[in-house]
């Protein structure tokens, strides 16, 4: 966002700089409301410190790490300066916004309402919820004798906010390590609250309830793929966790399932989260961004709240596609999956993931060991014994051995969504016939009836309508 200011406005906000001094005073030019900000806050450096000049910086983007504009974790920290982590500011104030900032910060607002984790997100049906970062201007008096000034600016329309912050020239790294102690609070705090918790990220919190209840009874599938999953766990081993650290990379493992629609990749998930938090995990299921280009953003909150957590997670994530579509993010993902910019739990995290579409998946992250580490392929059904557990559950009580496990093997290859619309649907035939049983004769009329209806949709051109029709007349060189 760009403001107009006139050159006694921009030479008000940099008195006592030298840079415009010889500058004249008869024309208009911009200057960006981050540079306005900075030079207010130099001004203001100034009446604290007017021997010295500051280090000015810019801070992270990310507004879920804002905690140095945040007072529940400003006063822990005051509170606990005896602790030799806690010992680095004894004070600190939210300013009055100087008057020579034209406006800039000028109300306190706070970000979002979130979670009592302080990270994410609150929606209508949570409570006990807590204010984001608040914008505004900033003083902390540290225990060694000097004094720091920031400064937040309201988010922009993406959400995003700027930070700046004046420090004395080397004192740089005290600061970082006050923002490390500020992000051990919340670290303790995410560890208590977060136990056999399930977040959901992205969607309604009533994903909650579709998750926690999944059991592996519900799970039918080949057991190879169970336990190449399963196997999967073994990073929460404290030998597999210490082997990672000794190769210096995240403690991360990325697995995807690939393959059809309706084939049990996300029952599987759920399954796996639900006996995560029954054995006291964390479990975040992030859903794709309504927004284009923020469904990674999403992503990126889980891996952090994963690592701040420091308990063992599992990620769910539906439809990874869409998470690793966008251009213009596509060097942070690949980054993250490397491992270079990944947060790294060192609890462990698992991060499981589903696909219809895996061709849409870029080959830099789908190809190369590594950003994923394990594809499994979850496709039709090939075996007749897992077809007669599909029959077993959807028909339940009205499952009769002998009249319907020969249908089996006449529903080979195809998804258990395809069972289970069988066996819906011959429950329909039934009642429409006047029998109360479902009889085997309803099952293969509902599979061949579903085939054909599925071969008729497969086919464009019949919905495709016609030309319209051209008369001679209807043209302007046409007679009528």
């Amino acid at each position: 966002m760009k403001s107009t200011f006139e050159q006694e406005t921009v030479q008000s906000l940099l008195l006592h700089t030298q840079h415009l001094s010889d500058m004249s005073m008869s024309r208009h030019f911009q200057i960006s409301t981050c540079e306005a900000a900075a030079a207010a806050l130099l001004r203001l450096w100034r009446e604290y410190n007017p021997e010295t000049d500051p280090l000015i910086f810019l801070g992270s983007r990310y507004s879920s790490r804002h905690r140095q504009y945040q007072a529940y974790f400003l006063d822990k920290v005051v509170e606990r300066q005896q602790e030799p982590e806690f010992q680095h500011i004894v004070r600190w104030e939210q300013l009055t916004p100087p008057v020579y900032a034209h406006g800039i910060a000028d109300s306190s607002l706070a970000g979002p309402l979130r979670k009592t984790d302080f990270m994410l997100e609150a929606a209508v049906y949570d409570r006990n919820t807590v204010p984001g970062p608040v914008s505004g201007w900033y003083r902390y008096d540290f225990a060694a004798g000097w004094t720091a000034l920031s400064l937040m600016l309201p988010p922009d329309d993406d959400g995003d906010t700027t930070t700046i912050t004046a420090l004395p020239q080397g004192r740089q790294d005290e600061w970082l390590a006050f923002l490390e102690a500020l992000g051990v609070l919340h670290s303790e705090l995410l560890h208590r609250d977060r136990t056999g918790l399930i977040d959901v990220i992205g969607g309604d919190r009533c994903m909650t309830d579709s998750v926690i209840d999944v059991t592996f009874d519900e799970v039918i599938l080949p057991e190879e793929i169970l336990e190449q999953v399963a196997s999967q766990r073994r990073i929460f081993s404290p030998d597999m966790l210490e082997r990672y650290a000794s190769f210096h990379i995240p403690r991360l493992r990325t697995v995807l399932l690939a393959g059809p629609p309706g084939t049990g990749k996300t029952t599987l998930l759920k399954a796996e989260a639900a006996q995560h938090a029954r054995n006291g995990g964390y479990v975040l299921y992030v859903f794709a961004a309504k927004k284009a280009g923020h469904s990674w953003e999403n992503l990126s909150i889980a891996l952090h709240s994963a690592a701040e957590s420091e308990l063992p997670t599992i990620i769910i994530v539906e439809d990874f596609e869409q998470f690793v579509s966008d251009t213009e993010d596509l060097q942070h993902v690949l980054n993250t999956l490397d491992g270079i910019a990944t947060p790294d739990n060192a609890a462990g995290t698992l991060l499981l993931a589903t696909t219809n579409e895996p061709d849409k998946i870029d080959p830099r992250i789908k190809d190369r060991p590594g950003r994923i580490d394990s594809i499994v392929h979850v496709g039709p059904i090939e075996r007749a014994d897992l077809i007669v557990r599909f029959l077993q559950r959807f028909l339940g009580d009205a499952y009769r051995e002998g009249e319907h496990a020969p249908v089996a093997g006449e529903l080979l290859n195809q998804p258990g969504t395809h069972i289970r619309e069988v066996c819906l649907l011959a429950a329909i035939h039934a009642l429409d016939e006047g029998h109360e049983a479902i009889l085997a004769q309803d099952l293969r009329w509902a599979h061949e009836t579903i085939l054909q209806g599925r071969a008729v949709a497969a086919q464009p051109e019949r919905f495709t309508p016609p030309p319209p029709k051209k008369f001679p007349w209807m043209g302007f060189s046409g007679k009528r």
